[in-house]
């Protein structure tokens, strides 16, 4: 089947689009780019005028072989799978969204992978005029790039993006794909404290399985102090090298957070990838985050992180990372580079400060309307999702992965004495929590700093819960919130024998719950009621033409008597002061 020039929906097509498009016939853009910024900014004024999606199938000498206007592309994956033999096809695909945000939607990635496309550019635009663009390329898995500025695209290129496609497609067997293979390394320092250990080693295990990746062995080096070129030393590195080869691993993932210069050390004597704890979290983030707060605060962390370890040979950031993808290697071009990513952090923190202020705004309103908020606070993994769902009956995502949930969720839920309340999830904590994920996601983090009350979610379960306590108020206490009211719940009570149980409250004082099997959550709310401020008490008299008070009392308050009297309903209420000071025209003399 041989496709035409134009795809798609052309319906009501004005004749403005339709010059721009013909404008695109025949004409061959910049091919060594992921996306000449020429064709973005064309791209972006026609759906700005078509008023609707479109994009450009480019072929590896730029040649603009086809446009797609719309959603509706009718032959269009058919006759690229045609043309599959496993390899890249060939063929590249910018598509321009018609809105200012551009991360890929799930049916274009799937496009990508189908169609075996040699990658594809998302473009977002405001009134024609590029806002940012995201590049994927399906390298083994998907690996995403962004978001990227109009000016940054012309540095992007596209030569080994679709070598590595290549290259992957060639590597696996077709219709399958192989996880990463790790190798986890700890350093041991015995009488100094923030090094590794089992409970931490395991954690690493976990944070790497939830990336991806398939751990195939676990190496640990004991020193009275760490080495300043490898961490681990020379003699030890030797014996990694030794187990990369034997285990045939792709990754070494050191528990520790490595040096610029370490980890340029280790790649050149591992010959593989070498991350430490910190780069394996901001992976993992950049998975977890869907809304557009989440991700920019994920690519300020990776920027932060990036920053220093930026060589004269260019970066690239997989996955959601904000790389900036350039690859001459020299001083020149490594200061172009630094001040590229210093503009780009610069960049993420005003457009993150306006997410603050909305945010903020936000609190105004339900402070205004004096309902309390209580915070959802934990280790990653301890079942606070579990706990607001069964509070609220919200359908927020739960999945038994660390960090599973990135951005907070608010619901409302009633307390045992008739108060609302509202509960507010937030992102797990961590023991080693990256410094640049507590600074970039600062904004989110004032969803507890700003609650009326904590709830502490502990998974009692976990043999490492003590450890998890420490390392959840430790944080709480650097973010300034560790004088607050606080109720500890203890969850996941289920998977524990009742002596067990009965002992750890005694310990800790805290309400024995299961999120999952919803138990012990009627005393976890009196609990948190206790927690919270009281409203003042007070008698109104309102009369029966005004009845429709009574349901913004019991919507908004905590309605103690009724009595219904000739003349009016007498009611004895405890309401916040802004409700009070409403009604005060009704009080009772």
């Amino acid at each position: 089947m041989r496709l035409p020039f134009l795809i798609g929906n052309t319906h009501r097509l004005s004749k403005e689009a339709r010059n721009l498009v013909a404008a695109l016939r025949g004409r061959t853009f910049a091919p060594d780019l992921v996306c000449d910024p020429e064709l973005a900014a064309r791209l972006a004024q026609l759906a700005h005028v078509a008023r609707r999606e479109v994009g450009v199938l480019l072929s590896r000498n730029g040649h603009c072989a086809h446009v797609l206007l719309g959603r509706n592309w009718p032959g269009l994956e058919v006759t690229l799978q045609r043309r599959r033999d496993g390899r890249p096809c060939g063929l590249r695909l910018v598509l321009v969204y018609d809105q200012p945000e551009a991360y890929p939607t799930d049916a274009d990635l799937e496009l990508l992978e189908g169609a075996r496309l040699d990658l594809l550019v998302t473009v977002g635009h405001r009134r024609g005029q590029v806002t940012e663009a995201w590049v994927t390329t399906a390298a083994g898995k998907l690996q995403l790039e962004g978001p990227f500025g109009l000016e940054t695209l012309g540095h992007l290129r596209a030569a080994e993006r679709i070598r590595a496609a290549e290259e992957a497609s060639q590597a696996a067997p077709s219709g399958s794909e192989r996880p990463e293979r790790a190798v986890l390394v700890g350093l041991v320092v015995p009488g100094r404290g923030g090094y590794s250990d089992p409970e931490s080693l395991e954690e690493l295990r976990r944070l790497a399985e939830t990336a991806g990746a398939e751990v195939v062995d676990v190496l640990t080096q004991e020193r009275p102090r760490p080495d300043p070129a490898t961490l681990i030393g020379r003699g030890k590195v030797a014996e990694l090298r030794a187990l990369v080869e034997r285990e045939a691993a792709d990754l070494v993932v050191f528990d520790e957070e490595l040096t610029p210069a370490q980890q340029r050390n280790l790649e050149e004597e591992l010959g593989v990838k070498v991350l430490d704890r910190t780069a394996l979290v901001l992976d993992i983030f950049a998975r977890r985050a869907r809304t557009r707060e989440g991700r920019l605060q994920v690519e300020l962390a990776q920027m932060t992180y990036l920053l220093p370890r930026l060589v004269g040979k260019g970066v690239l950031l997989s996955r959601l990372g904000g790389g900036i993808g350039t690859r001459g290697p020299g001083e020149t071009q490594l200061e172009t580079d630094r001040r590229r990513v210093r503009r780009r952090i610069d960049e993420l923190r005003a457009r993150i400060e306006e997410v603050a202020r909305a945010r903020r705004t936000q609190r105004r309103a339900r402070q205004q309307a004096e309902v309390p908020v209580v915070a959802l606070v934990g280790y990653t993994n301890a079942g606070k999702s579990t706990l607001l769902n069964a509070l609220s009956g919200a359908q927020v995502f739960v999945e038994d992965k660390l960090f599973a949930t990135l951005d907070p969720t608010a619901r409302r839920a009633r307390l045992p004495d008739g108060r609302p309340v509202v509960l507010v999830d937030t992102v797990g904590f961590l023991r080693k929590l990256p410094t640049q994920l507590v600074v970039a996601f600062r904004a989110t983090l004032e969803e507890v700093t700003e609650a009326d009350a904590l709830v502490h979610v502990l998974d009692v379960s976990h043999p490492a819960w003590e450890r998890q306590r420490q390392a959840v108020e430790e944080l709480l206490e650097e973010l300034g919130a560790d004088g607050k009211p606080t109720v500890l719940a203890l969850n996941k009570t289920d998977r524990l024998p009742a002596d067990r149980v009965a002992e750890l409250v005694a310990r800790t004082g805290g309400v024995p719950i299961s999120a999952l099997r919803r138990t012990g959550l009627e005393e976890l709310l009196a609990r948190v009621a206790q927690a919270l401020p009281g409203w003042p008490r007070t008698r109104l008299r309102i009369p029966y033409a005004q009845a429709g008070l009574l349901a913004e009392l019991r919507r908004g308050g905590r309605v103690l008597r009724e009595e219904y009297h000739p003349d009016a309903v007498h009611v004895e209420a405890e309401l916040p002061w802004a409700l009070l000071s409403r009604l005060k025209p009704w009080a009772a003399t």
